[in-house]
C-alpha cells in the first residue's frame, strides 16, 4: 500500500488537495499521511477568515478574536498549535469518512518546505499532494514558494492543486 503525504494548513487549496489525495488513495489502494506545520507568520484575523474557522469551538474563536483586536494580531505559538490541531482533526475526519486509512503526523514548526521534505523522508511517501497556494497566499503568481521548493527537491511524484 502506498502512502500519500498531504500537508494541510486550512486553506481552500489544501482542502482541494486532500480531496484529490483521497480520490487517488481510493483508486490505487493508498493511505493518507497528514501533516500540519505551525507557522508563526499567521495572523489571528486570517485564521478566523478560513472556512474551517466555523468548526472552532467558542473558546478558540474567542481567543483568536481577542488577539485579532490587538495591534500586533499575532497569535501565540500555543494558539497556533490549537488551530493546527483542529485543522488536522477536521482533515483526518474527512479521510476517515471516505473509509481511507489515515496517519496524523506530529505537528512540526519551522520552514514549511523543510518540514514537508523531512516528513516525506520519514513516511516514505510515494506521492505528495499539496495546494500550490497556502493560507498566506497573495494573488501573485500561480505557484507558491513552499510547493516550488518541495517539488524541486522531493524524490517522489508530486501533485499541485489550485
Amino acid at each position: 500500500m502506498h502512502t500519500i503525504l498531504v500537508p494541510v494548513d486550512g486553506s481552500d487549496h489544501a482542502l482541494k488537495a486532500l480531496h484529490i489525495a483521497c480520490d487517488l488513495a481510493e483508486k490505487y489502494g493508498g493511505r493518507i499521511s497528514l501533516l500540519h506545520v505551525v507557522s508563526k507568520a499567521r495572523w489571528a484575523s486570517e485564521l478566523l477568515g478560513m472556512e474551517i474557522a466555523s468548526t472552532f469551538d467558542t473558546e478558540l474563536k474567542e481567543a483568536l478574536l481577542e488577539v485579532a483586536a490587538r495591534a500586533s494580531g499575532a497569535p501565540s505559538y500555543d494558539l497556533l498549535k490549537a488551530v493546527g490541531e483542529k485543522i488536522l482533526e477536521q482533515a483526518a475526519a474527512r479521510v476517515r469518512r471516505r473509509g481511507i486509512e489515515v496517519d496524523v503526523l506530529d505537528m512540526e514548526s519551522g520552514d514549511p518546505a523543510e518540514c514537508i521534505l523531512i516528513a516525506h523522508q520519514r513516511t516514505g511517501a510515494s506521492t505528495i499532494v499539496m495546494g500550490c497556494r497556502g493560507a498566506r497566499a497573495s494573488g501573485e503568481g500561480s505557484f507558491g514558494s513552499v510547493s516550488s521548493t518541495v517539488f524541486a527537491r522531493a524524490e517522489c511524484t508530486c501533485l499541485s492543486v489550485k
